[in-house]
């Protein structure tokens, strides 16, 4: 009964906590008594506490390259046995108490989320506190996610997306982490011991890497008591992994990955803008309207709705702790990819000749600020969003400023951002720098290989 209640109080979070403004969000902070940054919303709407805790520098690209991967194997393995409960009795203590407990390897950062009823918060973070402090790494569970891993590595090795995916960060990243598999190889996972898993959490879940961000219905001295309880364990300090800076390599050229398949993907990149760098809001509203906001954006409008080329298109500005870069996305099918290609290519000429208009950086804006807005429309979200605020090293003040940033942003900022994104440096002229990758079997694109 407990399950059915916890599941049905989660599906009707976002109708409980939205609408929710950003601005008015009273974020709190507290350093908890064992010296870890607490952010902390008090939400009375539901009766579920959300945690997000980071670890950063802990990612996928600290990983040496003989070891790609054990960051995901970890993962996996986190909920499989911790202290003295064993694989069988943890996974039966997160159902008899109904929680929600995940843990996920990014590039830079490695994460783990807890959503528990309130009346269970005590067992509910000393459970994540086992796991995060005392793994088992026991053999029966470590073989059979070994197995389930190469199961998955290796249907991944013919899967496309995966195939142009891989390809093309190495192409943007060729002698940096970024530019590997965080997923690794089965090759690699053979070679993956317990002492190779224990290392990789001794090393990187230390307190000194924590960031939090937590949502409930009890005082900030409780959330940070029991904070304190789920990462008291952790050592203090830890080993430093800084990741390197890093500017991608944008090889001015068509690669064509040959396959045999009935429609291509498409992926052009570019150069991007950082999260703390002052022109991030330009670039955001540039990226909205280029091809970031799907059915209001140029590249939608010309290559789906005016044409029917592609089956979808869409630009981003993604951004690494340590690096960004613009990604623009297509897929159609063989015969349609040299044209797709050509108009995506000259969608963005025009920005960097032209920029925007005033109506498309209003309206770019407006949906950047509200999509934002609606995002906050759970608990656990709400926590995400403290945690990510601070990796950015962003003030709680940013959601009273957010608005103003991005009123502030000018026609002429779009133009001098897009030969930053295109061309590499704000004072530079001509054609666009992009580097695209297609698999598939084109027409007249390439020779490919």
């Amino acid at each position: 009964m407990i399950r059915v209640l916890f599941v049905a109080l989660v599906a009707l979070a976002g109708v409980a906590l939205a609408p929710r403004d950003g601005a008015a969000m009273d974020i709190q902070r507290m350093t908890t008594p064992i010296g870890i940054d607490l952010w902390y919303v008090r939400e009375p709407s539901l009766p579920i506490i959300a945690a997000n805790i980071v670890f950063t520098e802990a990612g996928a690209a600290t990983v040496p390259a003989d070891k790609l991967g054990i960051g995901y194997f970890v993962q996996v393995l986190l909920d499989e046995g911790a202290g003295d409960l064993t694989s069988l009795q943890f996974q039966r203590k997160l159902d008899e108490l109904s929680l929600d407990m995940n843990f996920d390897v990014g590039t830079d950062t490695f994460g783990a989320t807890l959503r528990v009823l309130t009346e269970r918060r005590e067992e509910g973070f000393t459970l994540l506190g086992l796991a995060l402090s005392k793994p088992r790494f026991d053999e029966e569970p470590v073989q059979r996610m070994r197995a389930a891993l190469n199961a998955d590595l290796t249907n991944r090795m013919d899967d496309p997306d995966d195939i142009i995916n891989r390809a093309f960060v190495q192409r943007m990243f060729p002698t940096h982490g970024y530019g590997r598999s965080a997923r690794g190889t089965p090759e690699i996972l053979e070679t993956l011991t317990r002492a190779d898993l224990v290392d990789f959490v001794q090393t990187r879940f230390t307190r000194d890497r924590l960031v939090v961000g937590a949502v409930g219905d009890v005082p900030i001295e409780e959330m940070a008591r029991l904070i304190d309880l789920a990462v008291g364990g952790l050592p203090a300090t830890g080993p430093k992994l800084t990741i390197p800076e890093v500017t991608p390599v944008i090889a001015d050229e068509v690669q064509v990955i040959r396959r045999d398949m009935p429609q291509s993907t498409v992926l052009i990149g570019s150069y991007g803008i950082k999260r703390e760098d002052p022109d991030y809001y330009a670039a955001a509203v540039l990226n909205a309207t280029l091809g970031g906001t799907s059915f209001m954006s140029r590249l939608w409008d010309e290559l789906r709705e005016q044409r029917g080329l592609v089956y979808s298109v869409s630009t981003s500005n993604a951004v690494l702790e340590h690096t960004a870069y613009f990604v623009g996305y297509a897929a159609t099918n063989n015969e349609r990819v040299a044209e797709s290609i050509d108009l995506m290519r000259a969608g963005i000429e025009r920005v960097l000749r032209e920029g925007i208009t005033q109506a498309e950086l209003d309206s770019a804006r407006t949906y950047l600020l509200g999509s934002f807005a609606l995002s906050l429309d759970t608990n656990a979200r709400i926590a995400r969003t403290l945690v990510s605020m601070q990796v950015s090293k962003l003030g709680p003040e940013y959601m009273d400023q957010r608005a103003a940033l991005y009123g502030a942003v000018t026609l002429d900022d779009i133009k001098r951002v897009a030969r930053r994104m295109f061309l590499g440096d704000a004072n530079a002229q001509g054609p666009a720098k992009l580097s695209t990758i297609v698999i598939g079997d084109p027409a007249r694109v390439g020779k490919g290989g």
